[in-house]
């Protein structure tokens, strides 16, 4: 018995011994949706390092690698351990808002796997026709409250957009977060009138939805 307990140790110890030999990092994560955490599947990965070296280091990333996400939206990476500064992930894909992570090398372990999970916003485009098709006079006014455009909803909505005059006839194309509803909130001005209304849209990943603002 005592003969079998330390042959398991040394075969355990081989092992142990081998890994941290090797000196290799086991990096791994799932990206999911933002909004819905379904996972996302086909995300390019890129994985870099700013080295250090001497007294010295770069400011630069530079590339070692890249995969892309399985079906079920998870990655793995298995590289050098190496005198680093800092390591960074970036996550792409057509469709998506990119993401990046910059990792701290005293993070990560040779012996164990690391697991670094990432979320991504999808993305679709809002296109805003807006038509002042019931004139009353050059006074006429409407002011489009973007900044209440739902919560998170992307770039490009940011502003307070004010247009007068009787002949409004304009598009606004942005590109939003996707798989979520975008509250509209504006204010219409005729004959010293205002009126406040409010509309919704879904906006589903990957599409271009059409919205016609007629006051």
């Amino acid at each position: 018995m005592y003969k079998i307990c330390i042959i398991m140790l040394c075969f355990l110890s081989f092992f142990s011994c081998k890994k941290n030999s090797d000196n290799m990092i086991d990096l791994s994560g799932t990206i999911s949706d933002k909004i819905n955490s379904f996972p996302i599947e086909g995300v390019n990965v890129l994985l870099e390092i700013k080295p250090f070296g001497g007294s010295s280091f770069s400011n630069s990333f530079d590339e070692i690698t890249t995969t892309e996400t399985n079906t079920n939206g998870e990655y793995l990476f298995s590289f050098q351990n190496s005198n680093a500064v800092e390591y960074r992930l970036t996550f792409t894909k057509q469709g998506c808002f990119s993401e990046q992570i910059v990792i701290n090398p005293d993070q990560l372990s040779i012996s164990d796997n690391n697991v670094i999970d990432a979320t991504l916003y999808s993305s679709s485009y809002l296109v805003l026709n807006i038509t002042n098709n019931t004139p009353f006079n050059n006074d006429d006014q409407i002011t489009l409250n973007t900044t209440l455009i739902g919560a998170n909803v992307g770039s490009c909505f940011n502003n307070i957009v004010t247009m007068v005059g009787s002949s409004v006839d304009t598009t606004i194309e942005c590109e939003v977060y996707g798989n979520q509803m975008i509250e509209i909130d504006y204010f219409v001005t005729k004959d010293n009138f205002t009126n406040a209304f409010s509309d919704n849209v879904f906006c589903s990943s990957g599409d271009t939805l059409f919205k016609y603002i007629n006051y």
